[in-house]
This record gives C-alpha cells, sequence and structure tokens, in this order.
C-alpha cells in the first residue's frame, strides 16, 4: 500500500535531512548510521524510514534541495540586477553559503557517496549555477564576450567562494559583507584588467603587431614602451 503522504510530509522530509546533514558534517557520512541520524533528529528510526528509504536518499534530498536553492537564487539576481550583477550574485552567495554550511560541506565531500544518477542529478545543476555566474560575468563585462578563458575564469571566481568554508567563518574577524566586499574588490578589479588586456589583444591583432605579455602595445621599431610613474 502506497504511504499517505500528510499536508507536513514535505517540510518534515526538508527538516530530517537537514539534520541528517549536520551530522555528517561532524561524524563523516559513511561511518553515520540511520539509528545516529534518527538520535540525530529526535525521532525513531521507524520514523525515518518513513521518510526516507535509505542513507543516501537522505543525502541525495539534502543536496537537490539545496543545490537548486542556489541555482535559482543565481537566476534571480540575473533576472533583477540592471546593474552590478556580479557584485549582487557574490553578496548572495556569500550569504547562502554561510547560512548553509553543512550543507556545502556535505556537497563538496560526500556527493560521491550518490548513486551515479543521483550524482549526474547534482552535477546538472551546479553546471546551471557555473552558466549563471558566466552570465553575470558577461552582463558587467561585456568585453570578455569570446574570450577563450571565460570558463577558467568563472571557475576561479566560484573556487574562491566553494571552498571558502575551509577558512572563513561569518562569525569571526570578517564579517559577511567584509568577505564579499574583498571578494567584489578583487574580481571586479581583475576581470576589468582582463578586458583591458583581451581589447589590446585583439587591438593588435587587427594592426598586424604581437601584443606584449602585459598586455601593452610594441612602439613603432618593436621595442617596448618605457613605464612612467605619475
Amino acid at each position: 500500500m502506497a504511504k499517505i503522504r500528510s499536508a507536513s510530509f514535505d517540510s518534515q522530509r526538508d527538516r530530517l535531512a537537514d539534520q541528517a546533514v549536520r551530522l555528517f558534517a561532524v561524524s563523516d557520512y559513511a561511518s553515520a548510521s540511520m539509528a545516529a541520524i534518527a538520535g540525530q533528529c529526535a525521532v525513531s528510526k521507524a520514523t525515518l524510514y518513513h521518510y526516507f528509504d535509505a542513507k543516501d536518499d537522505l543525502l541525495f534530498h539534502a543536496l537537490e534541495r539545496y543545490t537548486l536553492d542556489l541555482e535559482s537564487l543565481a537566476q534571480q539576481c540575473l533576472m533583477a540586477s540592471k546593474g552590478l550583477c556580479l557584485e549582487q550574485l557574490i553578496r548572495q552567495f556569500v550569504n547562502a553559503y554561510a547560512d548553509a554550511a553543512h550543507h556545502h560541506k556535505a556537497l563538496i565531500h560526500d556527493v560521491h557517496h550518490l548513486a551515479r544518477v543521483q550524482r549526474e542529478r547534482i552535477r546538472g545543476i551546479e553546471r546551471q549555477i557555473v552558466r549563471h555566474f558566466q552570465a553575470a560575468i558577461l552582463k558587467d563585462f561585456p568585453g570578455l564576450h569570446g574570450c577563450p578563458q571565460l570558463g577558467a575564469t568563472t571557475m576561479s571566481l566560484l573556487g574562491m567562494l566553494n571552498f571558502s568554508f575551509t577558512w572563513w567563518r561569518s562569525e569571526g574577524p570578517m564579517s559577511r559583507d567584509a568577505f564579499a566586499a574583498e571578494l567584489i574588490t578583487l574580481w571586479q578589479g581583475a576581470l576589468a584588467a582582463k578586458v583591458s588586456m583581451l581589447m589590446s589583444e585583439r587591438q593588435s591583432l587587427a594592426d598586424g603587431t604581437e601584443p606584449l605579455a602585459d598586455g601593452r602595445k610594441p612602439l613603432a621599431d618593436g621595442t617596448e614602451p618605457k613605464i612612467t610613474l605619475s
């Protein structure tokens, strides 16, 4: 007989999955038993099995919901921002990561425990998040259209965000706003410099001259221009 879902069935599943992820973050997913998870959730094993068939179902539910929330957040930033889209996206993701540190740790460390079809589902959502970040970069820095390193640039930004949990604590000396501001300043400067270098390279190709390593154009005689300090 099929299980009859109460009105609170989905919210209870969410609560149980959230508590399970908190246990995985401190006790290791592989060694956590359903009995231990039930204890963490303050329910019986029978109740836990009423909502989830197995431990990997708990993990998948938590990670799918978490990544879908992040994807929705990124999409909303893209649609709502008329300017400084990347800045808004970074701020929103810093807050999201700080509020869901246990989920993010599980996403980084435990996703490989899932079945292949479940992993692919999570990876597919993550790829969509990457596309949203890339779209935000291009929205704020349209000069990067056609840049062959855009994918690597996007992943570098996400890498800085994704692994901030290894050292940054929102309750520590650097607040959420301060951390977001640091990332924004760093990446806006880096992307603006990348646009400038890319424009210089394109102009040099049009002129038939080879740009220098730092993006400056050589003089007419092929020598390197002097750098003057103002």
